[in-house]
C-alpha cells in the first residue's frame, strides 16, 4: 500500500470534517411573517385559514401567523404595535400615510410587478400615494348612496326622490306628517364614522377638508359651516333621531333596517346589512341629495394593504401579497368581504349586479385626503367632535377642528 502526502492526508480529513458538520447543522429555519387584518365578515376567519393552509404549503420556507382582529380592535392595536416598534409585516388598515411619512413602508412598486399594479382601479391605486409614490395596494373600496324606503316616502305625498336639500326638508316634513313615530332621515354623527357622513353633506355643498390646490386644510371654510348649519336645521325642526352627536352609523343602520327611517346615507354593503338583518324593507337607491351651490357627490372610501420594512422580511411579504391578489385567491377575499368593489380592473367586470349603480357614480367620487400624514390625527378629531357642530355654533366647532389639523400639518 502507497503512504499517501501529507496534503492527500489533510484534504480528505477537510472533506470528512465538512460532511459530519454539514450532518448535524439544522435545516434553514421558515422565515416567519406576521399578519393582522380586519373582520369584515365572520367569514374572514376561515378565508385567510385557508389562504394561508395553502400558501404555506406552496411556500414550505415562509410561515405565517396571522391575526383577525374586529375594526375597533385593530384600530387601536395596529396603531400600538407600531408605535411601540412591534409592527407586524403585514398590515390591512383603513389609513397608510402616517407610515409611509416614517418611512416604515415597502414601496408598491416593490411587492408587484407592473402588469399587477396596472390591474388596480386608477382611483384607488392612486388614493395610495404619499407624496406620489404607492406605499399600499387597496385591497377593497366601498361607495356611498342615498337610501329610501320607498312606502314611507310615496305614501307621504312625495313624489319623487330628493335631489337638493331643499327637498329633503320638504319630503321629511312630510313623512313626519304622515309617519309621527318614524325618523324621516338618520343623521349618524356619532364618533364611529362622523368624518364620513359630515363628508357627503358638504361635498354636495362643494366642501371639503383639505384643499389639494392650495394645500391647506378648509375644515371651517364657509361650505362646510353652511352644510353644518343645514344639518343643524334638520335636528332643530325635529326631523333626525334623537341626538345625532351620539348616535353611530350601525345605530343608523339598524333604524332603517326596522322601518323606523325613511331616509338614510349608506354604502355599498349596506343590502348585504339589511339581509342579515333581515330586514323587510323595500328600499331605493339614490345620487346624493346636494346643495343649490353644489352637485350630487359619492364618498369613495377604500382600506389598505402595506407590508412594514424589516431585515429579511422583503421576499416573503412579497409573495404573500401576491399570493393574495391571484385572480381566484382576490376572488374569495371579496366573496368573504361581502359586498363590496372589487380594486382591480379584472375583478370589476364579473361583479353582482348589485354594485354597478355604486361604480357608475365612482367618477363622482371624492376621497379622504389619506395621502397626508397627518390624517389619521385629524380624521380621529373629525369623528369624535364633528357631532357637537349640531349642538353647539357650527362655526366654533369647526374652527376648534381647524386648529388641530392645521397644527398636525400638510406634509
Amino acid at each position: 500500500m502507497k503512504k499517501m502526502s501529507l496534503r492527500r492526508l489533510s484534504a480528505i480529513a477537510a472533506v470528512s470534517l465538512s460532511a459530519t458538520v454539514l450532518s448535524v447543522m439544522p435545516a434553514q429555519a421558515a422565515t416567519t411573517i406576521k399578519v393582522i387584518t380586519p373582520n369584515y365578515t365572520d367569514d374572514m376567519p376561515a378565508y385567510y385559514a385557508d389562504l394561508n393552509a395553502r400558501f404555506m404549503a406552496a411556500n414550505p420556507d415562509i410561515k405565517v401567523e396571522h391575526t383577525n382582529l374586529s375594526w375597533d380592535d385593530i384600530l387601536v392595536k395596529g396603531r400600538t404595535l407600531v408605535a411601540t416598534d412591534s409592527t407586524p409585516d403585514i398590515l390591512n388598515l383603513n389609513t397608510f400615510s402616517d407610515y409611509a411619512a416614517q418611512g416604515l413602508l415597502y414601496k408598491a412598486e416593490d411587492l408587484f410587478d407592473a402588469k399587477t399594479l396596472a390591474d388596480f382601479v386608477p382611483a384607488f391605486i392612486d388614493n395610495s400615494k404619499y407624496d406620489g409614490t404607492a406605499y399600499a395596494v387597496p385591497d377593497l373600496a366601498s361607495a356611498r348612496m342615498f337610501f329610501y324606503n320607498k312606502q314611507m316616502l310615496y305614501t307621504s305625498g312625495v313624489k319623487k326622490v330628493p335631489s337638493t336639500w331643499k327637498q329633503v326638508t320638504a319630503a321629511a316634513k312630510k313623512i313626519k306628517a304622515k309617519y309621527p313615530s318614524v325618523y324621516p332621515i338618520a343623521l349618524p354623527l356619532g364618533s364611529e364614522e362622523a368624518q364620513a357622513e359630515f363628508a357627503i353633506w358638504a361635498g354636495g355643498n362643494n366642501g371639503r377638508y383639505f384643499d389639494n390646490k392650495t394645500k391647506k386644510w378648509v375644515i371651517n371654510s364657509k361650505a362646510n359651516v353652511q352644510t353644518m348649519k343645514y344639518l343643524t336645521s334638520l335636528v332643530k325642526k325635529g326631523l333626525t333621531q334623537p341626538s345625532p352627536a351620539s348616535t353611530n352609523r350601525t345605530d343608523a343602520f339598524k333604524l332603517f333596517s326596522q322601518g323606523k327611517v325613511a331616509m338614510i346615507n349608506a354604502s355599498v354593503f349596506f343590502p348585504s346589512t339589511l339581509k342579515d338583518y333581515k330586514s323587510k324593507v323595500d328600499y331605493g337607491i339614490a345620487p346624493f341629495p346636494h346643495s343649490p351651490r353644489g352637485k350630487s357627490i359619492t364618498l369613495g372610501v377604500q382600506d389598505y394593504f402595506m407590508a412594514f420594512k424589516k431585515p429579511g422580511n422583503e421576499a416573503a411579504v412579497k409573495a404573500w401579497m401576491n399570493f393574495l391578489f391571484q385572480p381566484a385567491n382576490y376572488a374569495g377575499f371579496l366573496k368573504a368581504a361581502g359586498g363590496f368593489i372589487p380594486a382591480t380592473k379584472s375583478a370589476s367586470t364579473a361583479v353582482d349586479s348589485s354594485l354597478l349603480p355604486f361604480i357608475e357614480q365612482l367618477p363622482n367620487a371624492i376621497f379622504y385626503p389619506g395621502d397626508l400624514g397627518a390624517w389619521p390625527k385629524v380624521a380621529g378629531t373629525l369623528a369624535t367632535q364633528l357631532g357637537t357642530g349640531v349642538i353647539y355654533s357650527p362655526k366654533s366647532v369647526l374652527n376648534k377642528i381647524q386648529k388641530v389639523a392645521v397644527a398636525a400639518g400638510t406634509k
